[in-house]
């Protein structure tokens, strides 16, 4: 490579990284999110099962909080974490007179590549998103109902997932600082569920796996800098 065109490379490369620096700017935002939850399993399987046990995932509340970086005025970064939404577990088809079965925790941050439609200083910006969401469940536990439906004191735990995650929604800057922002995350959220139960015959083992399909709506407010 001639220095000529050396030279002109790395005056366009530095040219770049001055545009990309000069064009940062980060925000903070806090908000409501409703995780609407789409839950499909297979028919829980082990010794003494019903058939037709099925589970069900219900939908619940939290608050929703994260941090964006954008390294031009278009492409950029976003981080989504929240408090831990607690979700109730119903049993279905064998199981429906049981009620709710189970309860469980999730912590689920998820990391997005974004896109920001439009200019520089337009109030509103539509955005989409695709990143990876990582899902860890805690608090996983049996309720009462869940202990009769099973035959003894049961023990849960759900395996943690990791999954591909898209997202769309938009910003409405109120002044230079503040926004108002909405969007629709989906993910792919899928746990293997084991089922440990002491009956008076001794211990039994069952499993089954949840796809949870959530889809999480937002509404936030956020800061910018």
């Amino acid at each position: 490579m001639t220095q000529p065109l050396t030279t002109a490379l790395a005056a366009a490369v530095l040219g770049l990284a001055s545009t990309a620096a000069l064009a940062q700017s980060q925000s903070v935002y806090i908000g409501g999110g409703f995780l609407e939850i789409h839950s499909k399993a297979d028919p829980l399987r082990g010794p003494a099962t019903p058939d037709d046990a099925r589970l069900d995932v219900g939908d619940a509340r939290t608050i929703v909080f994260g941090y964006q970086r954008y390294f031009t005025d278009n492409w950029g970064m976003d981080l989504v974490l929240g408090i831990p939404p607690k979700h109730k577990v119903y049993g279905r088809g064998a199981l429906e007179g049981f009620g709710q079965i189970a309860s469980s925790k999730q912590l689920a941050p998820t990391v997005f590549a974004t896109y920001r439609f439009g200019q520089a200083g337009d109030r509103f910006r539509p955005f989409v998103g695709l990143g990876i969401n990582y899902t860890h469940f805690t608090d996983t536990r049996s309720t009462t109902g869940g202990n009769w439906a099973s035959g003894g004191p049961t023990r849960l735990k759900l395996s943690d997932s990791i999954g591909p995650a898209a997202q769309v929604g938009a910003s409405y800057m109120l002044d230079e600082r503040w926004s108002i922002n909405a969007s629709v995350v989906a993910a792919k959220v899928k746990s293997d569920l084991k089922a440990t139960t002491d009956t008076p015959q001794g211990r039994v083992v069952r499993r089954t796996e949840i796809d949870f399909r959530p889809l999480v709506f937002t509404v936030t407010v956020g800061y910018h800098f």
